[in-house]
């Protein structure tokens, strides 16, 4: 009958792992792991029997010289130079001198290297690429209040000149004023021709004038040449909107004074580029630096822009190719046709992130006041004089007559056609009274863009936004700790951080050959989720730099 001799080692440790297995060491091969695990406060036992897994050793010291000792590392050396790793679950009293011990086998750190994983649905883990945008899956946070995020942006697209005015007031119109007044120089065209303005014909034409004092000039030219319906609108336009070399600055002279106009001299067929914006990436969100890529993403931050007239529209700084850039291109029209809208946007460029723009408030359709009394007077200058040498001339006839057949008959008509002079003349002062008493024409429309426009805000605004610091360091912490959501299937990343790995599997996959049992509780730990730290000295801290890998 063969003897065997006992030739089991025995070392009793104590070790920062807990039965949980909620954190494990890694190693980058056996000797190291067995250099970490044999250097540690231990106990060493040498000649035992054979040691079975999951089973009890007894071993020969007091119970109170053991509970400092959480973990036994042993070697069967008659059979192999395997060391197996297993946690101490129990200490039985025996005796003074023999205790139980009862233990579990550690199944991570006795196949570690054994193993060979597969593909299969990883729901967390740290990402060994974190560029930002790369990961963005939501986290379902509490994320709190948002604030500003730096500083606001304001496109004003009444300030982009360094004129005293910041807009011209155009004038819309169908005819010009006559050249019958000689005190109204130099002519304006015969005819309004129309002209394409921004690639859009218009058969009507534009006046422009820069102060509201050149405006109430033009606005008496017309009322003295009787045509204040030849005024179709009059509404604002940004400096910027024309360019100059579509237009011809034209002086002139009116009843009132000197005044200039401005005036297209040829097609513009593109719209007019008012502004560009460019936006800062955030490297901060509320004063907090956050150590993870993901934070610079939505929800956690953001950007909006606003016309300033109830229309905002989001934009995701991970969207963006580059820096956030955005156009601002405008087209002369009552109200005026303004959009901003990004250049480097969801893989587009220019053009091709048009729709994911924002279109302008409307600037004010202006109001204008014609002298009705004036614009009578100014139609009927002709006809009154007419009227009343007609009436005269008729009163004579009638009187001429009266004398011509004598009598009472000629008396009384001469009465009466005096009394239908009277009356004809009463009736043409009567008109231009009546005409006294209506109340000057207002025209034209006042809306919500006055504000904008007084307050000098007409244009976009653009807000950075993100979560508060408190918020933020928390959100940024939990993802220091347990990695980003990637819901992907893929090889877990149980390495390729500096300092730890946190990888959280559904139905996780392995091959080893290993008992069964071990392999199911290694895929269980992997299932609830686990936390591989490399470098034993920095164990469970997380203070600790947990940069990527450079492979």
């Amino acid at each position: 009958m063969a003897v065997i001799t006992p030739n089991t080692d025995v070392i009793l440790l104590k070790v920062p792992l807990e039965i949980d297995e909620n954190n494990q060491l890694t190693f980058t091969n056996a000797t190291a792991q067995y250099n970490y695990f044999y250097g540690l406060p231990k106990l060493r036992f040498d000649k035992f029997t054979y040691q079975r897994k999951d089973n009890s050793i007894r071993v020969p010291a007091l119970i109170d010289d053991l509970y400092e000792y959480n973990y036994v590392m042993y070697r069967n050396t008659s059979y192999s130079n395997k060391w197996f790793y297993a946690f101490i679950t129990d200490l039985v009293y025996v005796n003074d001198n023999v205790t139980d011990v009862q233990i579990k086998n550690d199944c991570w750190q006795t196949w570690q290297f054994d193993l060979t994983y597969k593909k299969t649905f990883v729901e967390r883990e740290h990402v060994n690429d974190d560029t930002v945008g790369l990961h963005t899956i939501p986290e379902n946070l509490e994320l709190g209040e948002y604030v500003l995020n730096g500083n606001v942006i304001n496109s004003d697209l009444l300030n982009t000149t360094t004129e005293s005015n910041a807009c011209y007031i155009c004038f819309q119109v169908s005819d010009y004023p006559t050249t019958s007044h000689s005190n109204v120089h130099p002519a304006f065209p015969n005819d309004v021709t129309g002209h394409k303005v921004g690639g859009v014909y218009s058969g009507l034409d534009y006046i422009m004038v820069l102060t509201a004092s050149d405006a109430n000039h033009l606005i008496a030219c017309y009322a003295l040449d009787a045509k204040p319906d030849a005024i179709v609108s009059i509404f604002t336009v940004p400096l910027g909107a024309i360019n100059s070399s579509n237009m011809s600055i034209i002086n002139r002279t009116s009843d009132g004074g000197s005044f200039t106009t401005y005036m297209f001299t040829s097609d513009s067929t593109t719209p007019i580029n008012l502004d560009t914006i460019t936006l800062t990436k955030p490297t901060t969100l509320d004063s907090y630096t956050p150590k993870n890529g993901k934070m610079k993403t939505y929800p956690y931050c953001y950007f909006y822009a606003s016309n300033n007239a109830g229309v905002e529209t989001e934009y995701y700084y991970e969207d963006f190719s580059s820096s956030p850039a955005f156009n601002i291109d405008g087209v002369v029209s009552q109200g005026m046709s303004i959009k901003a809208y990004p250049t480097n946007y969801k893989k587009g460029t220019n053009l091709d992130c048009y729709n994911y723009g924002i279109a302008a408030g409307k600037l004010p359709i202006c109001a204008w006041n014609t002298d009705y009394y004036v614009n009578w007077c100014t139609q009927n200058a002709i006809n009154i004089p007419l009227n009343l040498t007609s009436s005269f001339i008729k009163s004579g006839m009638v009187i001429a007559g009266g004398i011509t057949t004598g009598g009472n008959y000629g008396a009384l008509a001469g009465i009466t056609g005096g009394l239908n002079m009277l009356k004809s003349v009463a009736d043409v002062v009567n008109q231009r009274y009546q005409a006294s008493l209506v109340p000057d024409q207002a025209k034209g429309n006042a809306n919500c863009g006055d504000v904008n426009l007084a307050e000098t805000r007409f244009g976009f605004t653009f807000y950075p936004m993100s979560i508060k610091a408190e918020y933020a360091k928390i959100c940024d912490d939990f993802m220091s700790m347990f990695g980003y959501k990637v819901n992907e299937v893929k090889i877990p990343n149980v390495t390729g951080r500096t300092n730890w790995n946190y990888v959280k599997t559904i139905g996780c996959y392995i091959e080893a050959n290993i008992p069964q049992s071990d392999l199911a509780e290694i895929k269980s730990i992997f299932d609830k989720g686990v936390t591989f730290w490399h470098n034993p000295t920095t164990f469970m801290d997380y203070s600790q730099s947990n940069a990527i890998v450079t492979p």
